[in-house]
């Protein structure tokens, strides 16, 4: 890493801990209880809640001296951190200039996903979000082993680390390297076997179950249907737009600027992304894939004007301090929303009319 990115990652690194100790106590019911019954019993017999399956992070956080929320604010913090950088090594990886890089990395920090964790952290969301690059970086170094160990002990705490490993593996074959991806392939059985046998063992030897959470209803609609229900259309439309904001604009544009490897797997994550949105909350499961979108998004305000782009940055900021960390003196979400999706449209015309025939990678 160069100078700048380090000072950059410094930089993201104090202000995620300030907002992660500024934003206040969720207002909402959240699934602190469990995690802390899990972090403190290690095992809580019959536990009918699906996050008494995701055990590695609060038996973690549980093993660390310290008050509760201290420690969990900052694992978030530490984690968001984690996924930043990754998500910046990542980016250089896949042929991104070392601008673009930086920006991804910020836009990563800054998102909905990313803060809102800071805001709820009693979930295993942000060790999700810092190793799913990790693991896709270390994978296309043909690391398989070493990805398949991280991904095995990262399973422990929510399924979705499987995921790059299946995705990496359908990209392989399609390529023809048909060694690599049998290999990858077997990875992700494994990490996919350690996953079952955690569950099989929890239910079987300690009487855990699902309850009646929606993500195990698969033909009823998943936790999208029940998603869907509890709202109207329009707090639907806004949640989801919300979650990615400008970058839904400026993703797509990115894609078609993106180098070769970034366009394939962001085609293949697709329908895993579509999967995983219908079997969980899905303003939050597709921050997932924070790691594509972010790095897409950033090719297109590596090429625009400084100030455009920084403008959008700076809103999309803005707007998710207070959608995502819920800081209440941050300025109504909608206004920023707004103008940078305005000047995100304005970045995405200008740059095409630039280069209306952009030349693939």
């Amino acid at each position: 890493m160069t100078a700048r990115p380090v000072t950059v990652m410094i930089i993201i690194a104090v202000a995620l801990a300030a907002v992660a100790f500024a934003s206040p106590t969720p207002e909402r019911v959240t699934d602190r209880d469990v995690y802390e019954a899990t972090a403190a019993q290690h095992i809580v017999p019959d536990c009918t809640d699906l996050h008494c399956f995701r055990v590695l992070v609060a038996w973690v956080v549980g093993s660390v001296p310290g008050p509760s929320l201290v420690k969990w604010k900052l694992y978030a913090v530490t984690a968001n951190i984690a996924a930043a950088a990754a998500v910046l090594a990542l980016s250089l990886r896949w042929g991104l200039t070392a601008r673009a890089a930086v920006i991804a990395a910020i836009l990563s920090a800054a998102g909905f996903g990313s803060l809102y964790t800071l805001h709820d952290v009693f979930t295993s969301d942000p060790l999700m979000y810092a190793l799913g690059p990790v693991v896709v970086l270390l994978l296309l170094q043909e690391r398989i082993a070493i990805a398949a160990g991280v991904a095995a002990v990262g399973v422990m705490a929510k399924e979705f680390i499987a995921a790059p490993l299946f995705i990496v593996s359908a990209i392989m074959w399609r390529q023809g390297r048909i060694d690599v991806a049998a290999r990858t392939f077997a990875a992700a059985l494994a990490v996919f076997i350690v996953w079952l046998t955690l569950q099989l063992i929890l239910i079987i030897k300690f009487n855990y179950g699902y309850g009646d959470n929606p993500s195990t209803q698969l033909l009823a609609g998943g936790y999208l249907a029940h998603w869907v229900q509890e709202q109207t259309w329009r707090g639907v439309a806004s949640a989801l737009f919300n979650e990615f904001g400008a970058l839904w604009l400026l993703a797509p544009a990115g894609f078609l600027l993106a180098p070769p490897e970034i366009r394939q797997f962001a085609l293949y994550s697709l329908p895993v992304a579509l999967v995983f949105a219908y079997v969980q909350q899905p303003d939050r499961a597709l921050w997932n894939f924070h790691f594509v979108v972010a790095p897409l998004a950033a090719i297109v305000l590596d090429r625009v004007n400084v100030v455009l782009g920084g403008a959008i940055v700076g809103l999309f900021i803005i707007a998710n301090l207070r959608v995502g960390a819920q800081l209440p003196y941050v300025p109504a979400a909608r206004y920023a929303l707004a103008l940078s999706t305005v000047c995100a449209a304005i970045a995405v015309i200008t740059l095409f009319m630039r280069s209306p025939k952009p030349q693939f990678a």
